[in-house]
């Protein structure tokens, strides 16, 4: 990707809130947002809208692909990319994340779906607001309105880990289950059933994303890698003074995606971040 080329569409579209990345597997850069649907970034056209199909004023909690389909998370539920125009599934709730493992899940304010574009069943926590799920070999984590919920793939029981707080993504780091709250701190697994609990201070922690065995922090003061440091857990900073929703590594390019700042990026040849959007 080339700088300048970025540069040349930018000026027309800051400032947008920028919400969510996505990339395909041809290399088409999305970019969700709060208010002016998604744009997207081809190396032959540069950044142009994206949209068409979704109403105004949406916000999009999410872009994921699911078997080579895209899929926006909205607070006016979930729509679908087909043919360059976005279209309305069945479900029409608030929803935060779309998960492809065997069956889709869709993550709801009226909780857990499974099922396909034509007919989505409810699995899970009912009227309960299901913010992310994270698939290990043995369980399924959701975090949800309440806390954290498992489902034993051997037993096929559901089981409650109540925080009194939503957990809102989840990651694994160094074998633990750690999660990102509503209040913006932190949750660690114990290893005992239980949860440590972690706030630092002046920060509000909004997502959680994990690459090749990292997990970096998404936050309202910037991006950070976490580093366990002889038992500690410590925040690396990437030093960019912006509230990051957003991180995604494509082509060993580092790209981030703010509320007010537009989307950042780095590559390994780089110590801090650029402006592209």
């Amino acid at each position: 990707m080339e700088s300048n080329r970025f540069w040349q569409s930018s000026n027309d579209l800051l400032p947008l809130r920028f919400t969510t990345l996505t990339t395909s597997n041809d290399g088409v850069l999305y970019a969700g947002t709060d208010g002016k649907g998604v744009f997207q970034f081809t190396p032959l056209r540069s950044w142009e809208n994206a949209s068409q199909g979704l109403p105004d004023h949406l916000r999009i909690h999410r872009l994921d692909w699911v078997d080579n389909q895209l899929y926006a998370s909205t607070n006016f539920g979930l729509y679908v990319l087909e043919d360059d125009v976005w279209k309305q599934t069945s479900v029409s709730d608030p929803c935060y994340r779309v998960i492809g493992w065997g069956d889709r899940f869709v993550l709801t304010s009226k909780g857990l779906l499974c099922g396909n574009d034509g007919e989505w069943q409810p699995l899970a926590y009912r009227d309960k607001k299901t913010f992310d799920m994270l698939v290990t070999p043995h369980f399924l984590f959701l975090g949800y309105e309440d806390g954290v919920a498992f489902y034993d793939l051997l037993t096929g029981d559901w089981c409650d880990l109540p925080l009194n707080q939503a957990v809102t993504s989840m990651a694994v780091f160094n074998q633990m289950l750690i999660g990102t709250t509503s209040r913006g701190g932190l949750v660690m697994g114990n290893k005992m059933g239980g949860f440590h609990q972690i706030r630092f201070e002046g920060m509000h922690l909004n997502r959680l994303v994990s690459h090749q065995g990292d997990v970096y922090v998404c936050a309202n003061t910037g991006i950070y890698k976490l580093i366990d440091l002889k038992g500690r857990i410590l925040l690396h900073s990437y030093n960019v003074q912006a509230e990051v929703t957003d991180l995604l590594i494509w082509r060993d390019i580092m790209l981030i995606s703010t509320l007010q700042s537009g989307i950042k990026y780095k590559n390994e040849h780089k110590t801090a971040f650029q402006t592209i959007l």
